[in-house]
C-alpha cells in the first residue's frame, strides 16, 4: 500500500509532462511559462516538508498519508478545470503543498515496519514505485489525450487517487503491532532490526573508528529530543548538509524526465507528440530497474561486509558518477532512440543510488528519520523546482538562436557529476542527532 501512495503520486505530478505540449496549444502557453506550471508543483512541495513530516511522526501514517491523497486528488482536479495560465499555475502548487509531507511519512512508516538488513530493499521498492508511475503517467496519458483531452485525463487521475485513499485507510495500520494480519514473531524479528553478527560486524569494523581523532576522549552518545536541538544538531552536521546537497542535484536530474523531457524529445529530434511520450518511458523505466536492483545490492553489501559506507555512500557515487558519464555519451550518438537509450542507461545506473538515500537517512536521523527526510527532501525538490524553470529558459534560447540541443545534456551531465561527489562526503556512520558527551576515563 506504501508503494501505492508512491504510485499513484506520480501518476499525478508526472502526467503534465506527456501533455505539454498540448496544454501549451490550448492555453497559449510559451516554453517559460509552461516551465513555471511544471515547476509550481515543486514550489508548493517545498513549503510543508517539515511540517507534513512532523504530522506524520505525530499523527501516524494512516491518517496523514488517507488525507494527502485526497487532497492532492482534489487539487488534480481543479488543474483539470483550469482556464488559465494563473489558475493551473496555482493548482499545480497547491498539488505540491498537498503531497509535501508524503515521502518524509512513508519513509517513517519503514522504520516501523522494516529491520536495519532490509531498508535498502524497502527504499528501493519505494523509489521503484515512483518511476513506475511516472512510466504509467508517460504511456496512460499519451493514449488518453486523444479520447478525453488533457483534461480528461487528469479527472481520471484524480479519481485515482480517491479510490487508493479509500483502500489505504481500510488497510493500513501505523505499526506492526496494530495490524491483525501479523503475528507476535514477525513483530519481534522487525524490532530486532538486524541479526547479532551484522551488529558485531558494524561495530567492529566501522562504529568504534568514525571519529578516530575523538573517540578515546568522548564517549556516550545522547540523541537530542527537542525540535529545536535537533534541527540546530542536523544543521551541524555534515552528512546531512551532503545528504541534501545530493538530493539538490539529483532530483535536478530526475525532474528532466517528469517535466521537459518530451517537449524536448518532440522539438530538439523532431518526433510526433505520441512517439516521445512513448520513448520518455524508457529513461523512466531505467530507474525503476535500477531502484529496484539498488536495494538488494545496498543490503548485500551492508551484510557482507558490514561497512555502512560502502553500502550507502560507495554505491551512490559510483551510480551518479557513471551516470553522468553516460548521459555525456548521449551527445556522441545519432538520432533519438539512440540518444534515449545512452539516456535511459545514465537513468538505470541513477536508479541504483536511490535506495541508499533513503537508507542513508534512516542511518543518520534515527527516530527523528520522518524530519531528516523532509529535510533532505525539501533540498531536493529546490533541485526539481529549478530544472523545468532553467530547462524552459535554455530551450527558448536554444529555439530563439538556432542553437545546439546537446547544451541540455551537457547541463545534466554536469549534474549527475555533483551529485556524485557530494555522497563522499557523507558518512552514514555518524548520526546527525547525536553528540558525545563525558570524557573517558584516563
Amino acid at each position: 500500500m506504501l508503494a501505492g501512495a508512491a504510485i499513484v503520486s506520480y501518476l499525478t505530478r508526472a502526467s503534465i509532462s506527456t501533455a505539454a505540449t498540448t496544454i501549451q496549444a490550448d492555453l497559449h502557453l510559451d516554453a517559460v511559462q509552461m516551465g513555471y506550471i511544471m515547476g509550481g508543483f515543486f514550489m508548493g512541495y517545498i513549503w510543508l516538508q517539515i511540517p507534513g513530516g512532523w504530522l506524520g511522526g505525530r499523527i501516524g501514517a494512516r491518517i496523514t498519508l488517507t488525507s494527502f491523497a485526497l487532497l492532492w486528488s482534489l487539487t488534480t482536479l481543479a488543474s483539470a478545470l483550469a482556464p488559465s495560465y494563473e489558475v493551473l499555475r496555482w493548482s499545480r502548487i497547491a498539488m505540491g503543498a498537498a503531497q509535501a509531507g508524503l515521502f518524509a511519512v512513508i519513509i517513517k512508516a519503514l522504520a516501523d515496519w522494516f529491520p536495519e538488513s532490509r531498508r535498502g530493499t524497502a527504499g528501493a521498492v519505494i523509489t521503484g514505485s515512483m518511476s513506475v508511475g511516472a512510466v504509467i503517467a508517460s504511456g496512460l496519458t499519451v493514449r488518453l489525450l486523444d479520447p478525453l483531452g488533457w483534461r480528461g485525463a487528469f479527472e481520471v487521475y484524480a479519481l485515482v487517487g480517491v479510490v487508493w485513499a479509500l483502500a489505504f485507510a481500510l488497510w493500513f495500520r501505523n505499526t506492526p503491532a496494530e495490524h491483525p494480519a501479523v503475528n507476535l514473531a514477525e513483530v519481534k524479528l522487525i524490532r530486532g532490526g538486524v541479526s547479532d553478527t551484522l551488529l558485531s560486524q558494524l561495530h567492529d569494523r566501522e562504529l568504534d573508528t568514525t571519529d578516530v581523532g575523538t573517540r578515546s576522549k568522548d564517549v556516550n552518545p545522547v540523541e537530542v529530543t527537542s525540535f529545536g536541538a535537533v534541527l540546530l544538531s542536523m544543521a551541524l552536521s555534515v552528512s546531512m548538509w551532503a545528504l541534501c546537497v545530493q538530493a539538490f542535484f539529483r532530483a535536478f536530474g530526475y525532474a528532466l524526465f517528469i517535466t521537459w523531457f518530451p517537449a524536448y524529445l518532440e522539438q530538439g529530434f523532431g518526433v510526433a507528440t505520441s512517439r516521445a511520450g512513448d520513448l520518455s518511458m524508457l529513461p523512466l523505466t531505467g530507474v525503476v530497474i535500477g531502484s529496484f536492483l539498488g536495494g538488494p545490492i545496498v543490503d548485500l553489501i551492508l551484510v557482507r561486509t558490514g561497512s555502512r559506507w560502502l553500502s550507502r555512500s560507495g554505491v551512490a557515487a559510483l551510480s551518479l558518477g557513471t551516470c553522468a558519464l553516460a548521459t555525456l555519451a548521449a551527445t556522441f550518438v545519432n538520432g533519438p532512440l539512440a540518444a534515449v537509450t545512452m539516456l535511459s542507461l545514465g537513468a538505470f545506473l541513477s536508479g541504483l543510488a536511490a535506495p541508499t538515500t533513503w537508507a542513508a537517512t534512516m542511518d543518520i536521523s534515527g527516530r527523528h528519520t520522518a524530519l531528516g527526510f523532509a529535510i533532505m527532501n525539501m533540498s531536493g525538490n529546490i533541485g526539481a523546482i529549478a530544472c523545468p524553470i532553467a530547462v524552459g529558459y535554455l530551450i527558448d534560447h536554444i529555439r530563439a538562436t538556432n542553437g545546439n540541443w546537446d547544451w541540455v545534456l551537457y547541463m545534466f551531465a554536469a549534474i549527475y557529476l555533483a551529485g556524485s561527489l557530494a555522497w563522499l562526503f557523507l558518512n552514514p556512520n555518524k548520526s546527525a542527532v547525536e553528540r558525545r558527551v563525558g570524557r573517558a576515563l584516563s
